[in-house]
């Protein structure tokens, strides 16, 4: 953490195509959403200004390996990666992970003439996820079984659904509330059939700067700054778990 103080930045692998959470706005060019804005607020409590990060922008596939500090393998690491990434434990073995930051569910998003209305109404057609996410592992593994479609991005996914090559979409529900606002003719059905407890990775030997962002983001969640933002983004009933009170 030391080291990041010094260098004057903070180097933060972050998603530029999941509308609402971390995206391009095409209003400004400049990077924006729930994930950016939790960024910008660490870098507050680490410089005194939210604006002190390089943003690299990442795929879900790339997550882990930014991070992993083997030079011969990744010679310019990240300090830091937000990018709706379940916490679990083989993630656990490669980096380390904050608290909980958001509470989100695996769900699916479908074109509004789909008469789908859960995942087992899709036995045998094609859904599409992101490569890399626990989404396309649980889709590999559903019963009655789907067709799962890997892609590098969301958008794709949005794009291949639009083009009646996949038959519907599946992931965390926060990403496909910013798809679903993308592209009125669809909509999403089910409950969740998962728990997706999201973390901000860090490098596994950081533990110093894990508790310095964990101290960030319990702040947020006891001055009520974290579920304001998430509602704010993503509508009420969204947000992270209640503050940890201690005796």
């Amino acid at each position: 953490m030391a080291a990041i103080v010094k260098r004057g930045r903070l180097i933060a692998g972050v998603d530029q195509n999941s509308y609402l959470f971390a995206y391009r706005n095409p209003l400004t060019g400049a990077l924006d959403g729930y994930e950016i804005q939790v960024l910008q607020r660490i870098s507050l409590a680490l410089f005194g200004s939210k604006d002190r990060i390089e943003y690299r922008t990442i795929s879900s596939n790339e997550r882990l390996q930014v991070l992993d500090t083997d030079r011969a393998k990744n010679p310019d690491p990240v300090d830091i990666v937000i990018d709706s990434m379940t916490i679990n434990c083989d993630r656990w073995k490669s980096v380390a992970f904050s608290t909980d930051y958001m509470d989100a569910g695996q769900k699916v998003l479908v074109p509004n003439s789909s008469t789908a209305h859960s995942l087992a109404d899709l036995a045998g057609k094609r859904v599409c996820a992101a490569s890399g996410t626990t989404s396309l592992q649980t889709l590999a593994a559903a019963r009655p079984a789907v067709i799962p479609v890997g892609v590098k991005d969301w958008t794709d996914c949005l794009m291949q659904m639009q083009l009646g090559q996949v038959d519907a979409v599946s992931t965390d529900d926060t990403i496909l509330i910013g798809l679903a606002r993308q592209d009125p003719n669809t909509h999403l059905i089910g409950p969740r059939f998962t728990d997706e407890p999201h973390g901000i990775a860090m490098q596994s030997d950081q533990l110093d700067f894990v508790r310095f962002v964990n101290g960030v983001l319990e702040q947020m969640r006891n001055d009520g700054s974290l579920e304001k933002l998430a509602h704010d983004t993503l509508g009420p009933g969204f947000g992270p778990p209640a503050p940890q009170y201690r005796d």
